[in-house]
């Protein structure tokens, strides 16, 4: 599958059971140089772990990389780079061919794909898609920071208890890699975080939450209006993570109850530079960045798989009925998808400064 950027072409390819897992890159500038180590590194952070909401399944998620970098430097040319899958049980999936789980994909990919459809392990819409992507978030976020430009996530909530957030006030990115530092997840509440999902755990059940991103030192100008807005560029690539439903800049939502003389950020200079007092609009206005630092929210759905028994019906029979969703699960997918949301807001983000010409 191939992503929707216009200078940085990006296709992920494989599935969940296959093989192996990869992605393949395009429009990377020539002669930057790429620690591939820590490409590793940020690959590893999404891995499942000994931790109350991940999966069993262990992978050990190995980035080979095919062609690209030679030397640590990129060469020009497509950059290919492989995740081998050594730890699949596909029979774990058979039975739920002709009875689709709820709220995942089996049903609209077998409208789409007919007997063909890969369903083992959610196949091409799983989680473990994102294992890939961060292979080429890695890279881009080292190509940002070259740039004077940085990014952070963590989560900001899970199963209705909120830890701070940007609304709250300034976070600083040292604030993030400090509490990641610590082995945290979020910025506050963590152990009650991780309390609400052992619980759900414990019940058959799982939860969702949402993840926060901030772009810090990016320029003003970035993006334009209409469909070609930087909302709209950032909001397509953070979709492409699976369980993800919502995205908001800013405030997002939390404009509708409000009146514009209490939300509207007003101009300032400081330091010799023009700034807003408050950041409400999430560093984005017309679709263009304003020079304040990006924030986004992004929604993450429950889990659908778990092992309460659940209504569904039997395809080949064309009768209703009730499944037990079985296999290896996370509870909650909320901390692991940290990377693949920062892997995604900076895919986007390097896209639009390849755009302008400005890597």
């Amino acid at each position: 599958m191939y992503s929707p950027f216009s200078e940085i072409k990006v296709e992920i390819f494989g599935a969940s059971h296959a093989p192996e897992i990869g992605v393949g890159i395009e429009g990377l500038p020539k002669g930057k140089t790429i620690d591939v180590s820590k490409v590793q590194a940020f690959v590893d952070e999404r891995k499942s772990g000994f931790n109350p909401w991940s999966t069993p399944r262990k992978e050990p998620d190995e980035v080979i990389f095919l062609e690209g970098i030679e030397n640590g430097t990129l060469t020009g040319k497509r950059v290919v780079a492989v995740i081998k899958n050594t730890c699949q049980k596909s029979s774990d999936y058979s039975e739920y061919r002709y009875t689709p789980r709820p709220s995942h994909a089996d049903y609209a990919a077998l409208i789409k794909d007919g007997e063909k459809a890969d369903l083992a392990g959610g196949g091409r819409f799983s989680g473990r898609m994102t294992a890939p992507m961060c292979i080429a978030g890695g890279i881009a976020l080292q190509l940002l920071e070259k740039h004077g430009i940085k990014i952070g996530a963590y989560v900001s909530s899970i199963g209705g208890i909120k830890g701070k957030s940007y609304s709250d006030g300034e976070i600083t990115y040292e604030e993030i890699e400090n509490a990641k530092a610590k082995g945290n997840f979020a910025l506050t509440k963590t152990e009650e975080m991780t309390e609400k999902v052992i619980t759900a755990r414990r019940n058959g059940d799982s939860v969702g939450g949402s993840v926060e991103c901030i772009v810090y030192g990016v320029c003003a100008g970035l993006g334009d209006a209409l469909f070609a807005g930087t909302e709209n560029r950032i909001s397509a690539s953070v979709f492409a993570v699976p369980a993800v439903k919502s995205v908001e800049f800013g405030l997002g939502t939390g404009f509708m109850a409000e009146t514009g003389s209490a939300v509207n950020d007003a101009f300032c200079i400081k330091e010799g530079k023009i700034k807003t007092v408050t950041n409400n609009n999430g560093g984005i206005n017309g679709g263009i960045t304003n020079g304040m630092p990006i924030t986004v929210r992004v929604g993450i759905k429950p889990t659908p798989s778990i092992s309460i028994p659940q209504k569904t019906v039997n395809l080949s029979e064309m009768k209703e009925t009730e499944i037990i969703i079985r296999g290896r699960h996370d509870a909650c997918i909320v901390p692991r998808a940290v990377p693949g949301i920062k892997s995604a807001v900076a895919l986007a983000v390097l896209d639009l400064m390849a755009e302008q010409r400005l890597l």
